[in-house]
This record gives structure tokens, C-alpha cells and sequence, in this order.
């Protein structure tokens, strides 16, 4: 929690360093789910399957002219996914099938680039680069409780391209609404002890929130 409350603090003194300058500034708060997956090297452990979590958090965007804004973001997100082990036979036993959770828990913070159309056509894409900091890491069988912390087997950071698209609903002069769909492409190794020559990260966001004009 120290870290989260040290880049929220980092967040806040950007945004209020903009403020005293000439460009359009708008801030927010958003929240959604996230639909993520693993990628491996090895092509035999590419059974796990992808699984919603959440995400929530802080953006603002600066803008440049009416159309291009450099947006930025501090989430904290989880990320979940999990495989599939069937019936099997072991010194004569059988064993019933089980499912093996992974969560993964980061704050992350994307800049982007983000051009709007118009009010007409109040569509936007964005396009850029993420960076994620690696807070825990935890499995569970079924239902059980989820094991003590596993970070220590994953890197500190995670990064990646991040691409998006949305559209505003602009409720007055002031105040907007916006939904938006994301993906966060990891190009990094997030393990610090290689099982594998790499197990990289990709999530899918499904997002909603808020923004308004200072």
C-alpha cells in the first residue's frame, strides 16, 4: 500500500504542476474488468485459460490542440487467470478434476497519446506504452483460500503497448461520461526464475468512468 500512496502522490503533484499552464486539462476517475491471459514460450503450458478481474483508478489528459491530448493513468488492477487439470490416476488413486487460480495484482500507469474526432463524432483512439508495478502474487485450488504471497517468483516491473478506443457522452460543458475498450500487450518476462524462456502478460479492458474540465 506504501507504493500506491507514493504514485497516487506523484499523480497528484504532475496535475497540479499542469495546471498552472495554458493547456486544456481534463481529470477522472474510472473503473472496470479486465479479461487477461498468459503467453509462454513453451507451447505445452498454453492451456491456461483467461478470466475476468477488476481495475480502477485515476486519469487526466492534457491537451495539445483540439484534437491530440497526452493522456496518463494510475491503476490498480488484477489480473487472473487459470488452468484446467482432469481426472487422473496416481499410485492407483483417482483424483477428481481441479482448477488452478493465478492472480496477479500490479498498479500500472499507461501514457498515451489520444486523438478525439469531434463532439459530432465523439469517438477517440488512443495509442502508447504501459508500465506496471508488481505488488502480489497469488494461486488457489477451486475454492480454497488463496496461498501466501508468491511474488518473489516474478519480476519487479512489467511493460507493454497499450491501444484503445472509446467514446465520450458529454453531460454539460464540464463533465463527461465515457466508455472504452483497451488492450495492454506485455513485452516483457514477468518472471524473475526462468521456468520457461519467457511467460508474458495481455489483457483486455472493459472500461467506464467519469472526467471533468478544470
Amino acid at each position: 500500500m506504501k507504493l500506491i500512496n507514493q504514485l497516487f502522490l506523484v499523480f497528484g503533484l504532475l496535475l497540479s504542476s499542469t495546471m498552472y499552464s495554458q493547456k486544456k486539462i481534463i481529470i477522472g476517475v474510472h473503473g472496470g474488468v479486465n479479461y487477461s491471459s498468459l503467453r509462454f514460450e513453451n507451447d505445452e503450458v498454453s492451456e491456461h485459460d483467461s478470466e475476468f478481474d477488476y481495475l480502477y483508478g485515476l486519469n487526466t489528459n492534457i491537451y495539445l490542440n483540439d484534437k491530440f491530448s497526452l493522456q496518463t493513468e494510475i491503476n490498480y488492477e488484477r489480473k487472473r487467470v487459470s488452468v484446467f487439470s482432469p481426472e487422473f490416476i496416481f499410485n492407483n488413486q483417482t483424483y477428481k478434476s481441479f482448477r488452478v487460480y493465478d492472480l496477479y495484482e500490479f498498479v500500472t500507469i499507461p501514457l498515451t497519446v489520444q486523438y478525439d474526432f469531434s463532439k459530432k463524432s465523439p469517438f477517440y483512439v488512443k495509442g502508447g506504452i504501459f508500465v506496471s508495478f508488481f505488488l502480489k502474487a497469488r494461486e488457489r485450488t477451486n475454492n480454497r483460500e488463496w496461498s501466501n504471497d508468491l511474488s518473489q517468483y516474478f519480476s519487479v516491473l512489467d511493460s507493454g503497448v497499450s491501444l484503445g478506443v472509446g467514446k465520450m457522452f458529454y453531460l454539460s460543458e464540464y463533465a463527461s461520461f465515457f466508455l472504452e475498450i483497451r488492450n495492454h500487450l506485455g513485452i516483457k518476462n514477468i518472471e524473475s526464475e526462468a521456468h520457461f524462456d519467457y511467460t508474458k502478460t495481455n489483457s483486455l479492458g472493459f472500461l467506464m468512468g467519469c472526467k471533468f474540465k478544470i
